[in-house]
């Protein structure tokens, strides 16, 4: 097309689109401006919005007002934003979380999206976790104390059925992880010890008690709620005796090791039974080798050492009382090489560095430093300085067994910790293993918060 011709076809275009509105006379951009408000004020009535130029508030009529469905006596609605948390695996929510229906009285519930479906079943509470999901259940409504507890232990028992031997330990319930939120139940052979940290679950304790010991053939059954977090539900703090007779120790056997538990004066339940896993790691590295056992409590970790063919084990802990039910341990099963020592684990590694000691296999398993938030800056100061002595009292090729069940330090941030304690030392340090909690405490993938214990296998490693 020559030049000419371009020009023409754009002359053309614009004459085609001008001359209709030439034609239309003057009043043409008038009736567009008319046609555009009456088209602007026919939106703003059909969204409900006041035109600008028109001061009058058009107020909505209790028909066109937008409502939550309405909240059944049993039933909780969520808001839209935790109610995708709660299908996405968080089971734990707040007062201002709830869109309707009431979480007062603590109470068993059914939980619904901001639309009404469901999300299942929940307990509600009078702490700041005002509500805690309860997983799925069938049909509409909301079961009866007995259908839904009998229901869920049953589950719970069955999961653990290799672990219900005459003598065995075993985590039988571990509160969220077993949809049970607020209850905590151990089985010692015949003896079982629970923790109840929920209104719900106290006042179902009628209905709990007579099915485990029914199902379980339990001559004992306590109630160590001696724990803090009961007060957030305004709960006593109290031991005591549910059913059956007064059981005042319990062997049970773990690996070919028994182990002596206190269900009304023990640490926890009695016992640590999470870390079965550790203990047996423990058992098969200790073959040769000397062993310190820190924070040792009942020489649990000792034990299993001597029973793995350890040379000598030499137990740390402030209790007198823990270590004389060390040395008792020990000589019920035939093991003549524990030693103990009673005082402050800082102070002892320090006094151990001076004199240039050193073991083949050390185990740190101190108490949880962070209870709260609050306390994390110190408790990562105490972890460092711990990691960092301990390290510097491995032989050569020695392995270090480091714990922590701090609820506020994630298994992230404690290896941070380790890694800034090992900084500098005058050898490798090289991180073997992770363990947790055994299989009987159970952790739901979509809520960590509840895997509290992290374990740690670290190896000396010298010139190369």
């Amino acid at each position: 097309m020559t030049e000419d011709g371009a020009k023409q076809g754009v002359v053309r275009c614009v004459q085609s689109c001008l001359l209709p509105l030439w034609n239309a006379g003057p009043n043409f951009v008038q009736k567009i401006r008319k046609r555009y408000t009456a088209r602007t004020a026919r939106s703003a009535r059909a969204s409900r919005l006041p035109l600008k130029r028109d001061r009058r508030v058009i107020r909505c009529s209790p028909a066109m007002s937008v409502q939550p469905p309405a909240a059944a006596p049993t039933d909780v609605l969520l808001h839209a934003r935790p109610s995708g948390f709660a299908r996405r695996g968080q089971p734990w929510f707040y007062a201002d979380d709830v869109l309707a229906g009431n979480v007062l009285p603590p109470r068993l519930v059914r939980v619904r999206d901001e639309e009404g479906r469901d999300l299942g079943l929940g307990m509600t509470g009078t702490s700041k976790l005002a509500l805690r999901l309860c997983g799925p259940w069938p049909g509409e409504g909301v079961p009866t104390r007995e259908a839904f507890f009998h229901a869920r232990l049953r589950a719970a028992i069955e999961a653990r059925a290799g672990y219900l031997g005459p003598q065995d330990g075993v985590r039988l319930v571990h509160g969220e992880g077993d949809w049970l939120p607020g209850l905590v139940i151990d089985r010692y052979g015949p003896v079982l010890v629970l923790q109840a940290t929920s209104v719900v679950v106290e006042n179902a304790l009628d209905a709990i008690v007579p099915f485990l010991a029914e199902r379980l053939g339990a001559e004992t059954v306590v109630a160590r709620n001696d724990v803090a977090a009961r007060k957030h539900e305004g709960l006593a703090e109290e031991v005591r005796l549910l059913h059956g007779r007064r059981a005042e120790t319990v062997a049970i056997r773990e690996h070919g090791v028994q182990h002596t538990v206190r269900p009304f004066e023990g640490h926890k339940t009695g016992f640590y039974l999470d870390q079965r896993p550790a203990r047996t790691l423990v058992q098969q590295l200790a073959k040769g080798r000397r062993v310190l056992d820190l924070f040792c409590y009942q020489g649990g970790f000792s034990l299993n050492a001597l029973a793995g063919g350890a040379v000598s084990a030499l137990a740390v802990d402030q209790s007198a009382e823990a270590l004389a039910l060390a040395s008792t341990s020990a000589t019920q099963n035939g093991h003549t090489g524990l030693s103990t020592h009673q005082g402050n684990v800082f102070d002892f590694l320090r006094a151990q560095r001076e004199q240039n000691a050193n073991f083949d296999l050390i185990v740190l398993d101190p108490p949880a430093f962070a209870k709260s938030r609050r306390e994390l800056d110190g408790a990562e100061r105490g972890y460092r300085d711990l990691n960092r002595q301990a390290l510097r009292l491995l032989a050569s090729n020695g392995f270090l067994v480091t714990c922590t069940c701090s609820h506020h330090v994630s298994l992230l941030r404690f290896e941070e910790i380790v890694r800034q304690a090992a900084a500098g030392l005058p050898f490798r340090v090289v991180l073997r293993q992770r363990l947790g909690a055994g299989p009987d405490h159970p952790v739901a993938i979509t809520h960590p918060e509840s895997e509290y214990l992290k374990v740690l296998l670290l190896q000396r490693i010298d010139g190369q």
